[in-house]
């Protein structure tokens, strides 16, 4: 079985419904946000550099560029309570640091700004100030800058979800939130040089990495050694709970909090990563994996005849699904969405308690996902000791599209023998293939090119046949690793829109998958 499980589901609710893209409403209440930011970071270096650091101001930036990712189309609602917390929190930081400056006997230095949050605009006048915002950008800044400072941003958004997930855990993320202020500063120069730009570019993205596989072994030493385990994708008569997203530290919590309850939880897209693990095979409330992913996200949570629960930065736009069954535990959130506040988890199981549940559920064959990393370094190592392999390929994470299947199937037939393969998504292992079955673990992609990088000295090439928060900081810090080459498929606009792609593909050397044969001829 393999992770494009039910693969009859060819429905993908992204291009259907269009509710994997941005409205222009959105995006100019965007640019009022980042003004804020910009902002806020600009004081809080200020007092940084005084030997200070305001931890409510620390908390605001970090979960403000977090749902700026995991929640693309934040109502306005949500936009008049992230400006009224900026609001709130503006006057004070601005005050502690005239305080110290003064003390330092130093000028204070203020930041020139359109905001005025002694006077909190409307959200017509707001839509204003973003348009007018987004337009002196274009005026005044290169296109190829404006598009290295919204690569910077996306990392930097990928950096915070880092920060919180770790330290949701109580455990420390080093130097992460000092990486996300630069950025932020780097973003107010309308002139700087594009080398200087491009080389924090890769700063920024190997601090991601870092932070990235800081977080693994903070659940590894938490949760047990990854391994290969059996899901159910198999439903069962009663009450359920669905957790989407990849927060599985909230998981835990929630069935922590459900042991006492007659209730079945089920997990969904990223959140499947959670049965690698072997800490939750103690719970007995944990059925097992349902739907296809945020491709068909849509059709998911349409169909789970129960409460939904959106963990923190979950990537959904739900705007089509108001339903009154979708509950989330995030910062901020989308219409129709309700908050659970103060992880009181008590509306949702009244919720699941009241839903009609599976009458009697539907058997399906389970499936084999997961990876040892030391059982598959050794497979590595002992396939390379026959030195006729003359190049190594790796792909990476696949969605649940027919594309993407189909592109990873033709390249495996066609791919010489003289070539190894390591293929993430589950496949046929061959004498020169072999398969780690990760799903939606991007860590694999991490230590798989670090161990290639330390052990072979023959030309490898990487493929990113789809997007995540994690794929730009990997393709930025791969394309430093001599002798290796990548491509990429495509990607939904909420990650890396076209103009985009081009840019990272002109700054470090990725190329755009086209048909596996073509790629293939590049790759060797």
């Amino acid at each position: 079985m393999t992770n494009d499980f039910n693969n009859y589901y060819q429905y993908d609710s992204c291009i259907a419904r269009g509710i994997c893209s941005i409205n222009p409403r959105t995006s100019s209440l965007m640019e009022v946000i980042v003004l804020y930011l910009k902002t806020a970071s600009y004081y809080a270096l200020k007092l940084k550099e005084c030997g200070k650091e305001d931890l409510s101001i620390r908390n605001l930036i970090l979960n403000t560029i977090s749902v700026m990712v995991s929640n693309p189309e934040f109502s306005e609602k949500d936009f008049e309570k992230i400006t009224l917390g900026f609001n709130e929190e503006l006057p004070r930081i601005i005050k502690s640091y005239t305080e110290f400056a003064k003390q330092e006997n130093k000028m204070p230095d203020f930041l020139k700004t359109d905001l005025n949050w002694k006077e909190p605009k409307s959200i017509i006048e707001s839509l204003r100030l973003g348009e007018k915002e987004f337009l002196n950008k274009i005026k005044t800044t290169p296109q190829k800058l404006l598009d290295m400072y919204k690569i910077l941003f996306v990392l930097a958004k990928s950096i915070c979800i880092n920060i919180l997930y770790t330290e949701s855990y109580e455990k420390k993320a080093t130097g992460g939130y000092e990486i996300v202020l630069q950025i932020l500063d780097k973003l107010k120069e309308t002139e700087c040089d594009e080398e200087e730009i491009k080389n924090f570019i890769i700063i920024a993205a190997q601090k991601d990495k870092e932070l990235m596989n800081n977080l693994h072994s903070v659940q590894i030493k938490r949760y047990g050694n990854q391994r290969e385990n059996k899901v159910s994708y198999t439903t069962e008569k009663g009450k359920g709970i669905l957790v989407a997203g990849a927060n599985i530290r909230e998981l835990e919590y929630i069935l922590d909090s459900l042991q006492n309850n007659n209730i079945d939880v089920y997990t969904h897209d990223d959140m499947i990563v959670a049965h690698t693990f072997p800490y939750f095979d103690k719970y007995k409330n944990l059925k097992g994996q349902f739907g296809q992913g945020i491709e068909n996200c849509l059709l998911d949570f349409s169909t789970f005849p129960g409460p939904i629960i959106l963990t923190k930065h979950s990537l959904y736009n739900v705007e089509n699904l108001y339903r009154g069954l979708l509950y989330t535990t995030d910062f901020a959130y989308s219409k129709g969405v309700i908050s659970l506040k103060d992880g009181n988890l008590e509306p949702v199981i009244n919720s699941a308690l009241k839903s009609k549940g599976f009458k009697s559920g539907k058997v399906c064959e389970d499936g084999v996902i997961g990876y040892d990393c030391e059982k598959i370094k050794q497979k590595i190592r002992d396939k390379l000791s026959d030195k006729k392999y003359t190049n190594v390929i790796v792909i990476g994470l696949t969605g649940y599209s027919a594309n993407q299947k189909e592109y990873c199937e033709t390249l495996l037939k066609i791919v010489p023998d003289n070539i190894f393969v390591i293929s993430l998504p589950c496949c046929e292992e061959k004498t020169n293939v072999i398969t780690l079955n990760t799903v939606s673990d991007s860590y694999a992609i991490n230590f798989i090119t670090e161990f290639l990088y330390d052990n072979i000295d023959i030309p490898a090439s990487v493929i990113f046949p789809q997007c995540d928060r994690h794929t730009i900081s990997q393709m930025i810090t791969i394309s430093e690793y001599k002798n290796f080459k990548i491509f990429l498929g495509k990607c939904t606009p909420i990650m890396l829109n076209p103009t985009l792609i081009n840019t990272l593909s002109d700054l470090f050397k990725i190329e755009e998958i086209s048909t596996p044969k073509k790629d293939l001829e590049k790759m060797i």
